[in-house]
């Protein structure tokens, strides 16, 4: 049943959202009251409430219900005028248009005053019936001859004429003459905008690239407006999903190509990095960036680069996985202490004295011996290694522990050790504090556990990663030193302790990083999602600097090999390489620090905004501020079941609930199951999936889509008329966008074309950045905190009296129509629409002002650091580029170019590792590449590798022993075995092949030798996978899965290295028979495939996981496998006969 509380709210959202003022909302009651004066109250209530309704959500103004422009009276008929509004689907008019952009001064008069004679003439031609066009002799002709060709094309083949704003907006990119973003209103078709503007380029003979912010909308945008470019004879396609050479080529000779970033720039690498000729002959012209603040704001820095193999870097898997154990055995306690590995005392007292004296931990061990700690006679037992540390501290106490704490403290002055023990979760010191002179003493907190195991204690994770630093460095140091010659990493402890904090600080941030967040699954392993902006699942992009890998351990996906990037091109080089020419369209802009930002950027580019064709209808609804989960997960239930449910002066509508990651979409989904039906219930979350229901299907009374930021940039969605007329779309977004822009972004799903709707925020204090509430806090002092509650509870508590107040004066007035009773019910009215304003901004005002903060920050450090950063990084390598030039213009060793290319590669992608300094100049940094470039071709050319990566070797011998050239060959592989022991076991194998073909003196002993070696050497990478997938099992933070792809694959490493020691076994075998018998050997090369076993199904091993593992051996120089044949041979059999003589 209705109610004056329903009445009330509707008279009051027209103050707070129609920004109506008191006295005319007053009036416009009044009037109503008068209207309706014959109906029941219930009546009154529900046909007042509508009109109200209607008022508010089609955005309509006292004016609009007045008889004369200006003050005067209503309309007698209220409801009939606000009905035909509401109907009214009547566009702006041009000089309406034309002088909204006039004054933001952003385009000038000489452009404005063309606009408006081209396009106030082309709509007059496409008005006429049939279409017709005036005289060449009128002004702007050329210009209104292309428009009405292009606006008579989009008739043909769309059945529609471009509104009057798409036509402006073709005007002033076109008369611009150089760069120009500008501004379109979602809904307000871009697309067609696009489409023209490029038709019109290349129409006067410039090829035209348009950039989308995703491969779904370039090829939906490219296959919707190809009949377009047709009837204007234009070629068109798209160029992701394409096969290299011969596809990309074809798509390359067309006058426009839709793409993405990652699909321009990656082209580009191909053509000028890797001499794949995809895009002969087409040069940087011109490019249209759709969504263009996306894609230059937000991936401003985005970086594309194409992946190759990079073997060296598989060794460094075994260090990653360390450390991931390493970080994983840290502790981190509720009261904010953290604490470190598990070790025995004597090794952390040990590590904790270094190098400030001689005592190293079997004195340390000795110590406790001699005080009783441990048994008599256990350090020699250590020390003969007959007995481990564990064994004989089995059985010490917390309390022995502590007794010989104070005992080292008397020996050791300099330190004062602050013990503690756990119970339940919580730490109590059990160290004595009465001891002075501590002020020069070194502090150090530690855990005391049973059986003599000790834990660093932390206050600070800076002082966590340090201590972790030098432990991992420690053990990882003198194992790479020792690795020398058996295993492991080549000499790159340069690059080791150069990345050992970055990556011991990603592994921690691993930890950290929740699935459904930052990432999901997808596929075998671990994908980015662009949550903060897009929502998008970036398929192509993986993390650098090992945090891949750790995200890759932490869920037992297959593990990947860190890559040395060798070849780049961002986004910012990207945009630069069309100079003067950058076009752009886009439904948010940005702010002017942004604006500020992108023309320091690209110098020149001018903006603008085009207005909408049509009043915007948006009412945006009061955010909130939640300060615990659970209560916001029930407010956004709460008001998502309001909005889509029906009430007396409306119909159903539908909403929009954009969340910031998958996983609390997912959760806010199950909480709306209780109360929404399962069939109105969509979830709109990933691009790798199906969305066919949401995207291509009208939105109907009652539907909830629960979607991320996917849902907002690019997405149209259609609208039922029964949703429109009941208030439009609902869009609640649920969290603090990542800036005004994205917030735009996502309210612009809702009041397109005209049509009305509403938006609202909510958002809960507990998903805030700590860095976001830092600025707050600084921001906000504890004073304006607790005057904005007050401020609250009073603002509710008048607001509940008042509309007591108001009610009583209604009814007495309905009861008796007096002027007395009219002025107290409409002095009550008056008190009632008082909106009270806050003391200063809300909270949430507050959320947003920390945010703008941190965005000027960020867009800061984006132009003083990040960006000079890559420009220096893009300027080397296009040195480099010019280096490859040099070798294929003058023909530098044409038979093993190959060869020399792909190690030229490793090599500016190392030196670009290890030797680029953010600080130093770049001639500096330009000359010091050259003089490396140059040193490493006369390397390449006198056949050594020019550097520690010396696969160049087993590569150059795999290429002269299929040329025939063994002993060549020979001395290839001996010069990797001689240099570096890192693919010994691969130098060896292919050696003793050579050495067999040749057939020299001794061959067989030598091949025999090489080959025992090798079979050595595969134990010993078995040893290392071994260690691999035990760091990364204990680490694991569920159950231990045998069936998880990181098993798997481990499984299929084994398994192949296992059939090459058979394969290498049985080669023994065959040259000791020959050797023995005086024989020859014959051998027999094939693929490195057939070292595939013949059946798998007993062994649980993925065949798909067999042949990358095998592909992997072959990047490493496996190229081939062999078996051997032994045959009589008459002077081997004498050779024999003399050996047994002797």
């Amino acid at each position: 049943m209705a109610s004056m509380n329903l009445l009330s709210s509707r008279l009051l959202a027209l103050v707070k959202y129609g920004q109506w003022d008191q006295k005319d909302v007053v009036d416009l009651f009044v009037a109503l009251t008068e209207q309706y004066k014959n109906m029941t109250e219930t009546d009154f209530i529900t046909r007042t409430s509508k009109t109200l309704y209607q008022i508010e959500i089609h955005k309509i103004s006292k004016s609009d219900l007045t008889d004369k422009p200006g003050p005067g009276p209503f309309v007698k008929d209220i409801e009939g005028k606000v009905h035909s509004i509401a109907k009214d689907t009547k566009e702006k008019a041009l000089e309406e248009i034309i002088e909204e952009i006039r004054v933001q001064r952003n385009v000038k008069e000489a452009i404005l005053g063309p606009v408006n004679d081209i396009v106030s003439s082309v709509s007059l031609w496409c008005c006429s019936d049939p279409p017709a066009i005036s005289s060449p002799t009128a002004t702007q002709w050329n210009y209104k001859e292309t428009l009405f060709k292009l606006c008579k094309a989009v008739h043909k083949t769309k059945k529609w004429f471009p509104r009057e704003t798409q036509m402006v907006s073709w005007c002033i990119l076109a008369l611009s003459g150089s760069s120009r973003l500008v501004q379109v209103g979602t809904g307000e078709g871009k697309s067609c905008i696009v489409a023209m503007f490029a038709a019109y380029c290349a129409m006067i003979g410039e090829s035209v690239d348009i950039i989308s912010s995703s491969p779904v909308l370039a090829e939906r945008d490219a296959e919707e407006w190809r009949p377009f470019y047709k009837e204007l004879n234009i070629s068109v396609d798209v160029n992701t999903n394409k096969e290299p050479d011969k596809d990309l080529r074809k798509c390359y000779g067309c006058k426009v190509v839709y793409g993405t970033t990652q699909s321009f720039a990656g082209d580009w690498l191909r053509q000028r990095f890797h001499r794949e000729d995809v895009r002969p002959g087409r040069e940087f012209q011109r490019v249209i960036v759709d969504e263009v603040d996306s894609l230059m704001l937000d991936k401003g820095l985005e970086i594309v680069y194409l992946n190759g193999p990079m073997p060296v870097m598989q060794a460094f898997n075994v260090i990653l996985a360390e450390i991931w154990c390493a970080v994983n055995e840290v502790k981190h306690l509720d009261t904010g202490k953290t604490l470190g590995l598990l070790q025995p005392f004597s090794q952390l007292l040990s590590e904790i004295l270094g190098t400030d004296t001689d005592l190293d931990e079997l004195s340390i061990l000795q110590m406790a011996e001699d005080s009783g700690l441990t048994p008599t006679g256990s350090t020699r037992r250590i020390r003969e290694n007959t007995h481990s540390i564990i064994q004989q501290l089995e059985g010490v106490s917390v309390d022995q522990m502590v007794a010989f704490f104070k005992v080292f403290e008397k020996v050791f002055p300099q330190y004062k050790f602050k013990l503690y023990r756990q119970e339940d979760e919580r730490l109590q010191e059990v160290s004595d504090n009465n001891s002075t002179d501590a002020s020069n003493r070194q502090e150090v907190h530690i855990l005391i556990l049973e059986s003599g195991f000790c834990r660093l204690v932390f206050m600070d994770e800076e002082t966590l990663h340090t201590s972790l630093e030098k432990k991992i460095k420690a053990g990882i140091l003198s194992g790479v030193q020792a690795a020398q010659e058996d295993s492991g990493v080549p000499s790159l402890l340069e690059y080791i302790n150069g990345k050992l904090q970055t990556w011991i600080e990603n592994a921690v941030h691993a930890k950290t990083m929740t699935l459904g967040h930052e990432y999901i699954l997808h596929g075998d392993t671990v994908v980015p999602v662009d949550y903060q902006s897009t929502g998008v699942v970036q398929n192509d992009m993986k993390w650098g600097d090992g945090l891949q890998q750790f995200l890759e351990m932490k869920h037992q996906t297959r593990l990947t090999d860190m890559c040395v990037i060798t070849n780049f091109k961002s986004n910012v080089s990207l945009f630069k390489s069309y100079k003067q020419h950058i076009y752009g369209v886009t439904g948010t802009l940005g702010n002017q620090t942004e604006l500020v930002m992108l023309q320091d950027l690209y110098s020149g580019i001018k903006t603008c905004k085009i207005p909408s064709f049509k009043r915007r209808k948006l009412y945006e609804e009061d955010g909130m501020f939640i300060n615990e989960e659970e209560e916001w997960v029930e407010r956004i239930c709460s008001v998502v079941k309001t909005q889509v449910n029906p009430k007396v002066y409306r119909g159903p509508r539908a909403a929009l609930v954009i969340c910031e990651t998958i996983k609390r979409a997912e959760t806010i989904y199950r909480a709306l199951r209780q109360t929404i039906r399962r069939e109105k219930l969509k979830l709109y979350t990933n691009n790798n999936m199906d969305n066919s229901k949401v995207t291509d299907k009208d939105v109907m009374a009652g539907d909830v889509i629960i979607a991320t930021n996917l849902a907002g940039r690019g997405t149209d969605l259609k609208i039922c008329k029964e949703v429109n007329e009941a208030g439009g779309l609902f869009v609640l977004q649920t969290f603090l966008p990542l800036n005004l822009r994205v917030e735009n972004q996502a309210f612009g799903r809702t009041a397109r074309q005209g049509s009305p709707g509403s938006a609202q925020l909510i958002m809960c204090s507990t998903h805030f950045s700590e860095s976001l509430k830092l600025v707050m806090v600084i921001q906000t002092s504890p004073l304006f905190l607790l005057l904005s509650s007050l401020d609250c509870i009073t603002s509710t508590l008048m607001s509940e009296s008042f509309d007591n107040k108001f009610r009583e004066a209604f009814n007495t007035y309905k009861d008796n129509p007096s002027n007395q009773n009219y002025e107290a019910m409409a002095c009550a009215l008056r008190k009632l629409l008082v909106v009270r304003k806050p003391i200063g901004p809300t909270i949430l005002e507050k959320a947003k002002q920390a945010r703008d903060t941190m965005v000027q920050m960020r867009l800061s450090g984006f132009l003083k650091e990040d960006i000079p950063k890559i420009i220096k990084k893009e300027e080397l390598f296009s040195e480099y580029l010019k280096t490859l030039d040099n070798i294929y213009n003058q023909d530098l060793c044409p038979s093993r170019r190959a060869d020399m290319v792909s190690s030229l590669h490793e090599c500016w992608g190392m030196w670009l590792l290890m030797k680029f300094k953010e600080d130093e100049p770049f001639e500096t940094l330009r000359q010091q590449l050259k003089e490396y470039m140059q040193s490493a071709i006369k390397k390449l050319q006198s056949e050594q590798s020019p550097s520690t990566m010396v696969y160049h070797y087993i590569r150059s011998g795999n290429r002269l022993r299929r040329e025939g050239k063994l002993a060549e060959s020979i001395e290839m592989y001996t010069r990797a075995i001689q240099e570096d022991a890192c693919w010994v076991a691969i130098a060896l194998y292919n050696r003793a092949v050579s050495t067999i073909k040749q057939r020299g003196s001794g061959y067989i002993a030598q091949a025999l030798e090489d080959l025992e070696k090798a079979e050595t050497e595969v134990e010993s990478y078995m040893k290392q996978f071994g260690l691999i997938f035990k760091y990364v099992k204990i680490s694991s933070e569920g159950p231990n899965q045998d069936d998880s792809l990181f098993s798997k694959q481990f499984r299929a490493k084994y398994l192949i290295q296992q059939l090459l020691q058979v394969n290498i076994q049985e080669a023994v075998k065959a040259l000791q028979i020959a050797d023995s018998r005086g024989r020859d050997v014959q051998v027999t090369e094939k693929h490195v495939l057939f070292l595939m076993p013949g059946s798998l199904r007993l062994l649980r091993v993925s065949m798909i996981e067999l042949i990358k593992e095998l592909a992997n051996l072959s990047s490493v120089g496996l190229d081939t496998i062999f078996s051997l044949d032994t045959s009589f041979s008459f002077a081997g059999f004498l050779t024999k006969v003399f050996r047994s003589a002797r």
